[in-house]
Protein backbone atom coordinates (compact mmCIF):
# COMPACT_ATOMS: atom_id res chain seq x y z
CA UNK A 1 0.00 0.00 0.00
CA UNK A 2 1.20 3.58 -0.65
CA UNK A 3 2.08 5.15 2.42
CA UNK A 4 2.55 8.71 3.06
CA UNK A 5 5.10 9.64 5.41
CA UNK A 6 4.81 12.95 7.71
CA UNK A 7 7.56 15.28 8.19
CA UNK A 8 8.93 15.96 11.38
CA UNK A 9 6.69 18.96 11.82
CA UNK A 10 4.21 16.58 12.78
CA UNK A 11 5.87 16.51 16.46
CA UNK A 12 6.15 20.50 16.40
CA UNK A 13 2.19 19.92 15.54
CA UNK A 14 1.96 17.88 19.49
CA UNK A 15 4.04 20.52 20.94
CA UNK A 16 1.87 23.58 20.22
CA UNK A 17 -1.12 21.61 20.49
CA UNK A 18 -0.71 21.24 24.32
CA UNK A 19 1.20 24.16 24.65
CA UNK A 20 -2.32 26.37 23.05
CA UNK A 21 -4.82 23.63 24.51
CA UNK A 22 -5.74 21.60 21.50
CA UNK A 23 -8.35 19.35 20.92
CA UNK A 24 -7.59 15.50 21.74
CA UNK A 25 -8.48 13.36 18.47
CA UNK A 26 -11.68 10.68 18.80
CA UNK A 27 -11.38 7.60 18.52
CA UNK A 28 -13.53 6.24 15.72
CA UNK A 29 -16.37 3.98 15.91
CA UNK A 30 -18.23 1.51 14.46
CA UNK A 31 -22.05 2.45 14.04
CA UNK A 32 -24.12 3.58 10.65
CA UNK A 33 -22.73 5.56 7.78
CA UNK A 34 -21.53 9.21 7.96
CA UNK A 35 -22.13 10.85 4.94
CA UNK A 36 -19.17 13.35 5.54
CA UNK A 37 -18.75 16.53 2.90
CA UNK A 38 -15.52 16.86 1.89
CA UNK A 39 -14.71 20.78 0.46
CA UNK A 40 -13.83 21.03 -3.17
CA UNK A 41 -10.70 20.85 -4.14
CA UNK A 42 -9.70 23.99 -6.42
CA UNK A 43 -9.72 24.08 -9.88
CA UNK A 44 -6.58 24.11 -10.86
CA UNK A 45 -5.39 21.55 -8.83
CA UNK A 46 -7.99 19.02 -10.00
CA UNK A 47 -7.49 19.71 -13.70
CA UNK A 48 -3.34 19.30 -13.19
CA UNK A 49 -4.33 15.90 -11.76
CA UNK A 50 -6.14 15.17 -14.51
CA UNK A 51 -3.64 15.83 -17.19
CA UNK A 52 -0.41 13.72 -14.78
CA UNK A 53 -2.23 10.45 -13.23
CA UNK A 54 -3.73 8.94 -16.43
CA UNK A 55 -0.14 9.49 -18.07
CA UNK A 56 1.89 8.45 -15.23
CA UNK A 57 3.84 5.35 -16.68
CA UNK A 58 2.50 2.94 -13.46
CA UNK A 59 -0.69 3.71 -13.80
CA UNK A 60 -0.40 3.11 -17.78
CA UNK A 61 0.95 -0.26 -16.84
CA UNK A 62 -1.66 -0.92 -14.27
CA UNK A 63 -4.22 -0.06 -17.34
CA UNK A 64 -2.52 -2.65 -19.90
CA UNK A 65 -2.09 -5.27 -16.88
CA UNK A 66 -6.35 -4.78 -17.16
CA UNK A 67 -6.99 -4.90 -20.49
CA UNK A 68 -4.83 -7.90 -20.58
CA UNK A 69 -6.89 -9.33 -17.82
CA UNK A 70 -9.65 -8.38 -20.18
CA UNK A 71 -8.50 -10.68 -22.54
CA UNK A 72 -7.61 -13.37 -20.40
CA UNK A 73 -11.23 -13.59 -19.53
CA UNK A 74 -12.50 -13.40 -23.21
CA UNK A 75 -10.06 -16.65 -23.83
CA UNK A 76 -11.25 -18.29 -20.97
CA UNK A 77 -14.99 -18.46 -21.86
CA UNK A 78 -13.77 -19.68 -25.30
CA UNK A 79 -14.37 -23.56 -25.68
CA UNK A 80 -11.34 -25.81 -24.63
CA UNK A 81 -11.12 -27.87 -27.17
CA UNK A 82 -11.19 -27.32 -31.27
CA UNK A 83 -11.69 -30.72 -33.57
CA UNK A 84 -9.72 -32.12 -35.17
CA UNK A 85 -9.32 -33.72 -38.60
CA UNK A 86 -7.57 -36.31 -40.24
CA UNK A 87 -7.31 -37.89 -43.92
CA UNK A 88 -5.38 -41.58 -44.56
CA UNK A 89 -5.10 -42.91 -47.73
CA UNK A 90 -3.10 -46.50 -48.46
CA UNK A 91 -2.84 -47.73 -51.56
CA UNK A 92 -1.52 -52.11 -51.73
CA UNK A 93 -3.40 -54.90 -52.42
CA UNK A 94 -7.01 -52.72 -51.37
CA UNK A 95 -7.04 -49.72 -51.58
CA UNK A 96 -8.53 -47.47 -48.39
CA UNK A 97 -9.13 -44.08 -47.73
CA UNK A 98 -10.41 -42.63 -44.96
CA UNK A 99 -11.63 -39.23 -43.79
CA UNK A 100 -12.08 -38.67 -39.84
CA UNK A 101 -13.22 -35.53 -37.46
CA UNK A 102 -12.72 -35.89 -33.73
CA UNK A 103 -13.70 -33.67 -30.62
CA UNK A 104 -12.64 -33.68 -27.56
CA UNK A 105 -15.40 -33.18 -24.66
CA UNK A 106 -15.62 -31.14 -21.93
CA UNK A 107 -17.63 -33.05 -19.97
CA UNK A 108 -18.04 -31.50 -16.69
CA UNK A 109 -17.99 -27.54 -17.90
CA UNK A 110 -14.49 -27.00 -17.16
CA UNK A 111 -15.05 -24.29 -19.38
CA UNK A 112 -17.08 -22.09 -17.19
CA UNK A 113 -15.01 -22.61 -13.90
CA UNK A 114 -11.85 -21.37 -16.29
CA UNK A 115 -14.10 -18.45 -16.80
CA UNK A 116 -15.09 -18.09 -12.96
CA UNK A 117 -11.08 -18.11 -12.45
CA UNK A 118 -10.30 -15.59 -15.37
CA UNK A 119 -13.54 -13.00 -13.98
CA UNK A 120 -12.10 -13.11 -10.71
CA UNK A 121 -8.51 -12.23 -11.86
CA UNK A 122 -9.68 -9.26 -13.93
CA UNK A 123 -11.55 -7.95 -10.60
CA UNK A 124 -8.93 -8.25 -8.37
CA UNK A 125 -6.25 -6.49 -10.95
CA UNK A 126 -8.86 -3.80 -11.44
CA UNK A 127 -9.08 -3.11 -7.59
CA UNK A 128 -5.27 -2.87 -8.04
CA UNK A 129 -5.53 -0.13 -10.99
CA UNK A 130 -7.55 2.07 -8.61
CA UNK A 131 -4.58 1.44 -6.07
CA UNK A 132 -2.23 2.27 -8.40
CA UNK A 133 -4.04 5.31 -9.49
CA UNK A 134 -4.42 6.80 -5.97
CA UNK A 135 -1.10 6.23 -4.93
CA UNK A 136 0.42 7.94 -7.59
CA UNK A 137 -1.93 11.02 -6.90
CA UNK A 138 -1.21 10.63 -3.31
CA UNK A 139 2.96 10.71 -4.17
CA UNK A 140 1.91 13.80 -6.81
CA UNK A 141 0.22 15.82 -3.83
CA UNK A 142 2.48 15.04 -0.86
CA UNK A 143 5.08 16.36 -3.75
CA UNK A 144 3.79 19.65 -4.39
CA UNK A 145 3.19 19.96 -0.45
CA UNK A 146 6.75 19.73 -0.21
CA UNK A 147 7.52 22.04 -2.57
CA UNK A 148 5.32 24.77 -2.71
CA UNK A 149 6.52 24.32 1.79
CA UNK A 150 10.15 24.21 0.33
CA UNK A 151 9.83 27.49 -1.64
CA UNK A 152 8.37 29.61 1.37
CA UNK A 153 10.99 27.99 3.55
CA UNK A 154 13.97 29.17 1.27
CA UNK A 155 12.18 32.73 1.14
CA UNK A 156 12.01 32.36 4.93
CA UNK A 157 15.63 31.50 4.93
CA UNK A 158 16.69 34.39 2.90
CA UNK A 159 15.14 36.77 4.70
CA UNK A 160 17.07 35.30 7.78
CA UNK A 161 20.62 35.35 5.70
CA UNK A 162 19.68 39.05 4.77
CA UNK A 163 18.95 39.85 7.64
CA UNK A 164 21.50 38.60 10.15
CA UNK A 165 23.86 39.77 7.11
CA UNK A 166 22.65 43.49 7.70
CA UNK A 167 22.93 42.38 11.52
CA UNK A 168 26.52 40.97 11.53
CA UNK A 169 27.59 44.29 9.36
CA UNK A 170 26.24 46.62 12.00
CA UNK A 171 27.63 44.64 14.52
CA UNK A 172 31.40 44.87 12.27
CA UNK A 173 31.44 48.60 12.38
CA UNK A 174 30.64 48.96 16.37
CA UNK A 175 33.11 46.70 17.34
CA UNK A 176 35.20 48.78 15.18
CA UNK A 177 34.38 51.75 16.61
CA UNK A 178 34.67 50.41 19.96
CA UNK A 179 31.07 50.24 21.01
CA UNK A 180 30.99 46.53 21.17
CA UNK A 181 32.62 43.66 22.63
CA UNK A 182 34.29 40.91 21.14
CA UNK A 183 32.20 38.31 22.36
CA UNK A 184 29.08 39.67 20.88
CA UNK A 185 31.02 40.62 17.72
CA UNK A 186 31.50 37.23 17.27
CA UNK A 187 28.18 35.61 17.97
CA UNK A 188 27.17 37.48 15.22
CA UNK A 189 29.45 36.63 12.56
CA UNK A 190 28.87 32.65 13.94
CA UNK A 191 24.90 32.92 13.71
CA UNK A 192 25.31 34.41 9.79
CA UNK A 193 27.25 31.35 9.06
CA UNK A 194 25.04 28.97 10.80
CA UNK A 195 21.88 31.30 8.95
CA UNK A 196 24.21 30.41 5.51
CA UNK A 197 24.36 26.49 6.18
CA UNK A 198 20.55 26.34 7.16
CA UNK A 199 19.55 28.32 3.98
CA UNK A 200 21.70 25.56 2.03
CA UNK A 201 19.52 22.68 3.75
CA UNK A 202 16.32 23.97 2.77
CA UNK A 203 17.63 24.66 -0.78
CA UNK A 204 18.50 20.88 -0.89
CA UNK A 205 15.23 19.79 0.55
CA UNK A 206 13.56 22.18 -2.12
CA UNK A 207 15.69 20.44 -4.89
CA UNK A 208 14.38 16.74 -3.53
CA UNK A 209 10.57 18.04 -3.46
CA UNK A 210 10.97 19.77 -6.89
CA UNK A 211 12.15 16.36 -8.11
CA UNK A 212 9.33 14.51 -6.48
CA UNK A 213 7.39 16.21 -8.50
CA UNK A 214 9.07 15.84 -11.73
CA UNK A 215 9.18 12.28 -11.74
CA UNK A 216 5.63 12.46 -12.09
CA UNK A 217 4.73 14.40 -14.46
CA UNK A 218 5.38 13.98 -18.30
CA UNK A 219 7.86 16.29 -20.21
CA UNK A 220 5.21 17.01 -22.85
CA UNK A 221 3.35 18.66 -19.47
CA UNK A 222 4.07 23.09 -19.08
CA UNK A 223 0.76 23.19 -16.61
CA UNK A 224 2.48 25.44 -13.93
CA UNK A 225 1.91 23.50 -10.69
CA UNK A 226 -1.73 24.76 -8.95
CA UNK A 227 -1.27 25.75 -4.80
CA UNK A 228 -2.30 24.36 -2.04
CA UNK A 229 -4.85 25.88 0.26
CA UNK A 230 -4.39 25.52 3.97
CA UNK A 231 -8.34 25.51 4.33
CA UNK A 232 -8.61 22.27 5.64
CA UNK A 233 -12.32 20.86 7.61
CA UNK A 234 -11.77 19.24 10.76
CA UNK A 235 -13.32 15.50 10.44
CA UNK A 236 -15.93 14.11 12.53
CA UNK A 237 -15.43 10.85 14.12
CA UNK A 238 -16.16 8.24 11.63
CA UNK A 239 -18.77 6.10 12.54
CA UNK A 240 -18.77 4.17 8.83
CA UNK A 241 -15.31 2.51 9.78
CA UNK A 242 -16.43 -0.89 8.37
CA UNK A 243 -18.05 0.75 5.71
CA UNK A 244 -14.94 3.06 4.54
CA UNK A 245 -12.68 -0.04 4.68
CA UNK A 246 -14.34 -2.70 2.48
CA UNK A 247 -14.76 -0.16 -0.03
CA UNK A 248 -11.03 0.33 -0.39
CA UNK A 249 -9.63 -1.30 -3.17
CA UNK A 250 -6.46 -2.65 -1.52
CA UNK A 251 -9.35 -4.63 0.37
CA UNK A 252 -11.26 -5.41 -2.76
CA UNK A 253 -8.08 -6.39 -4.74
CA UNK A 254 -7.37 -9.17 -1.77
CA UNK A 255 -10.86 -10.57 -1.57
CA UNK A 256 -11.05 -10.42 -5.18
CA UNK A 257 -8.24 -12.84 -5.00
CA UNK A 258 -10.05 -14.92 -2.09
CA UNK A 259 -12.79 -15.99 -4.97
CA UNK A 260 -9.89 -16.05 -7.36
CA UNK A 261 -8.68 -19.32 -5.70
CA UNK A 262 -12.04 -20.06 -4.32
CA UNK A 263 -12.83 -20.30 -8.10
CA UNK A 264 -9.61 -22.38 -9.12
CA UNK A 265 -10.62 -25.19 -6.25
CA UNK A 266 -13.60 -26.23 -8.65
CA UNK A 267 -11.39 -25.63 -11.66
CA UNK A 268 -9.21 -28.23 -10.13
CA UNK A 269 -11.42 -30.51 -8.98
CA UNK A 270 -13.01 -30.70 -12.45
CA UNK A 271 -9.69 -31.42 -13.91
CA UNK A 272 -9.57 -34.69 -11.93
CA UNK A 273 -12.03 -36.08 -14.45
CA UNK A 274 -10.30 -36.37 -17.55
CA UNK A 275 -11.91 -35.37 -21.24
CA UNK A 276 -12.67 -38.22 -23.86
CA UNK A 277 -12.40 -37.96 -27.37
CA UNK A 278 -15.06 -38.67 -29.99
CA UNK A 279 -13.93 -39.48 -33.47
CA UNK A 280 -16.38 -40.27 -36.40
CA UNK A 281 -14.51 -42.31 -39.48
CA UNK A 282 -15.98 -42.43 -43.03
CA UNK A 283 -13.85 -44.11 -46.17
CA UNK A 284 -13.86 -46.95 -48.67
CA UNK A 285 -11.93 -50.02 -47.53
CA UNK A 286 -11.38 -52.22 -50.96
CA UNK A 287 -14.43 -50.39 -52.65
CA UNK A 288 -16.54 -51.01 -49.86
CA UNK A 289 -18.14 -48.32 -47.79
CA UNK A 290 -16.91 -47.80 -44.18
CA UNK A 291 -18.35 -45.57 -41.48
CA UNK A 292 -16.93 -45.84 -37.93
CA UNK A 293 -17.46 -44.17 -34.70
CA UNK A 294 -14.26 -44.11 -32.11
CA UNK A 295 -14.42 -43.39 -28.14
CA UNK A 296 -11.23 -42.68 -26.11
CA UNK A 297 -10.90 -42.76 -22.14
CA UNK A 298 -7.77 -41.67 -21.11
CA UNK A 299 -6.81 -43.57 -17.62
CA UNK A 300 -5.93 -41.36 -14.62
CA UNK A 301 -2.99 -44.42 -13.75
CA UNK A 302 -0.04 -42.78 -13.23
CA UNK A 303 -1.39 -39.28 -12.24
CA UNK A 304 -4.55 -39.09 -10.63
CA UNK A 305 -4.26 -35.15 -10.01
CA UNK A 306 -4.44 -35.18 -6.03
CA UNK A 307 -1.92 -32.63 -5.64
CA UNK A 308 -3.34 -29.94 -7.65
CA UNK A 309 -6.41 -29.74 -5.77
CA UNK A 310 -4.85 -29.66 -2.07
CA UNK A 311 -2.24 -26.90 -3.49
CA UNK A 312 -5.33 -24.99 -4.51
CA UNK A 313 -6.79 -25.33 -1.13
CA UNK A 314 -3.47 -24.10 0.89
CA UNK A 315 -3.61 -21.31 -1.91
CA UNK A 316 -7.29 -20.32 -1.10
CA UNK A 317 -6.16 -20.32 3.03
CA UNK A 318 -3.42 -18.27 2.36
CA UNK A 319 -5.89 -15.78 -0.03
CA UNK A 320 -8.04 -15.76 3.16
CA UNK A 321 -5.28 -14.74 5.60
CA UNK A 322 -3.96 -11.74 3.39
CA UNK A 323 -7.62 -10.93 3.55
CA UNK A 324 -7.36 -10.15 7.24
CA UNK A 325 -3.80 -8.61 7.40
CA UNK A 326 -4.67 -6.09 4.43
CA UNK A 327 -8.15 -5.41 6.86
CA UNK A 328 -5.70 -5.05 10.10
CA UNK A 329 -3.40 -2.82 8.14
CA UNK A 330 -6.12 -0.59 6.49
CA UNK A 331 -7.88 -0.74 9.85
CA UNK A 332 -4.60 1.18 11.54
CA UNK A 333 -3.71 3.08 8.72
CA UNK A 334 -7.37 4.76 8.79
CA UNK A 335 -7.77 4.95 12.30
CA UNK A 336 -3.90 6.69 12.58
CA UNK A 337 -4.80 8.88 10.02
CA UNK A 338 -7.41 10.03 11.40
CA UNK A 339 -5.63 10.76 14.52
CA UNK A 340 -2.62 12.57 13.05
CA UNK A 341 -4.99 14.94 10.38
CA UNK A 342 -7.00 15.95 14.21
CA UNK A 343 -3.68 17.20 16.12
CA UNK A 344 -2.10 19.07 12.77
CA UNK A 345 -5.16 20.09 12.21
CA UNK A 346 -5.95 21.98 16.00
CA UNK A 347 -2.19 22.86 15.88
CA UNK A 348 -2.47 24.91 12.63
CA UNK A 349 -5.83 26.45 13.37
CA UNK A 350 -4.17 27.71 16.99
CA UNK A 351 -1.06 28.99 15.41
CA UNK A 352 -3.08 30.57 12.21
CA UNK A 353 -5.18 32.78 15.27
CA UNK A 354 -1.91 33.27 17.04
CA UNK A 355 1.04 32.72 15.32
CA UNK A 356 1.35 35.22 12.01
CA UNK A 357 0.86 38.82 13.75
CA UNK A 358 2.45 37.75 16.82
CA UNK A 359 5.82 36.54 14.81
CA UNK A 360 5.70 39.79 13.07
CA UNK A 361 5.68 41.85 15.83
CA UNK A 362 7.81 40.55 17.69
CA UNK A 363 10.37 40.33 14.96
CA UNK A 364 8.98 44.58 14.98
CA UNK A 365 9.44 45.09 18.35
CA UNK A 366 13.07 43.24 18.82
CA UNK A 367 14.16 45.29 15.94
CA UNK A 368 12.96 48.96 18.06
CA UNK A 369 14.45 47.36 21.09
CA UNK A 370 18.18 46.46 19.89
CA UNK A 371 18.33 49.72 18.02
CA UNK A 372 17.25 51.64 21.29
CA UNK A 373 19.94 49.77 23.22
CA UNK A 374 17.54 48.35 25.63
CA UNK A 375 18.39 44.47 24.04
CA UNK A 376 22.16 43.71 23.69
CA UNK A 377 23.44 41.51 20.56
CA UNK A 378 22.97 38.43 22.07
CA UNK A 379 19.44 38.66 23.87
CA UNK A 380 18.75 40.26 19.75
CA UNK A 381 19.95 37.29 18.14
CA UNK A 382 18.79 34.65 20.13
CA UNK A 383 15.37 36.23 20.11
CA UNK A 384 15.43 37.00 16.42
CA UNK A 385 16.27 33.49 15.77
CA UNK A 386 13.53 31.88 17.91
CA UNK A 387 10.61 33.99 15.49
CA UNK A 388 12.25 33.00 12.47
CA UNK A 389 12.32 29.37 13.75
CA UNK A 390 8.36 29.53 14.71
CA UNK A 391 7.78 30.95 11.37
CA UNK A 392 9.82 27.96 10.23
CA UNK A 393 8.15 25.67 12.00
CA UNK A 394 4.86 26.85 11.09
CA UNK A 395 5.39 26.26 7.59
CA UNK A 396 6.89 22.43 8.43
CA UNK A 397 3.30 22.20 10.53
CA UNK A 398 1.21 23.45 7.57
CA UNK A 399 3.27 20.45 5.94
CA UNK A 400 1.99 18.23 7.98
CA UNK A 401 -1.24 19.20 7.81
CA UNK A 402 -1.19 18.72 4.12
CA UNK A 403 0.15 15.53 4.44
CA UNK A 404 -1.82 14.10 7.09
CA UNK A 405 -4.73 15.40 4.79
CA UNK A 406 -3.80 13.38 1.51
CA UNK A 407 -2.96 10.52 4.09
CA UNK A 408 -6.46 10.35 5.43
CA UNK A 409 -7.72 10.81 2.17
CA UNK A 410 -5.99 7.48 0.48
CA UNK A 411 -6.70 5.53 3.87
CA UNK A 412 -10.24 6.21 3.65
CA UNK A 413 -10.55 6.03 0.09
CA UNK A 414 -12.17 9.41 -0.51
CA UNK A 415 -9.58 10.99 -2.64
CA UNK A 416 -11.51 10.48 -6.01
CA UNK A 417 -14.29 11.58 -3.77
CA UNK A 418 -11.88 15.21 -3.29
CA UNK A 419 -10.19 15.83 -6.45
CA UNK A 420 -14.07 14.82 -8.85
CA UNK A 421 -12.10 11.66 -10.36
CA UNK A 422 -15.82 10.46 -11.41
CA UNK A 423 -16.11 12.98 -13.80
CA UNK A 424 -13.32 12.55 -15.71
CA UNK A 425 -12.57 8.90 -15.69
CA UNK A 426 -14.73 8.47 -19.33
CA UNK A 427 -12.28 11.01 -20.66
CA UNK A 428 -9.29 9.52 -19.98
CA UNK A 429 -10.28 5.96 -20.63
CA UNK A 430 -10.62 4.36 -17.22
CA UNK A 431 -11.20 0.56 -18.14
CA UNK A 432 -14.41 -0.84 -16.73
Amino acid sequence: MCRLKPQKAVLTALLLGSLVGGGQAAEPSHGKNTVLALPASSPELIEFVRQVVPSNPRVRAARSALRARGAFQAAASRPLYNPSFSIEAQHAHENRHYLGLQQRIDLVDKRSARTAVAAADRLAVHADYIFTRRAVTADLLSGLAGYQTGVERDALATKRVRLMQDFAALTKRRFEAGDMARVEFNLAILVFADARMRHATVKTTLIDARQQVTNLIPPDITTPWPTLAAGLPALPAPNDLEFLLMALPEVKAAQRRVDSAKAVIALRKRQKVLDPTVGVTHGDEGGEPLIGVNLTLPLPLRNPFRYEVTAAYRQYQQAQQTVNDVMRRARARLVNAFERYSIAHDAWQDWQRIGPSSAQQQTDHLRRLWQSGELNATEFLVQTSRTIDSQDSALQLRQALWLAWFEWLVASGKVDEWLNVGSYAKTYGTPD
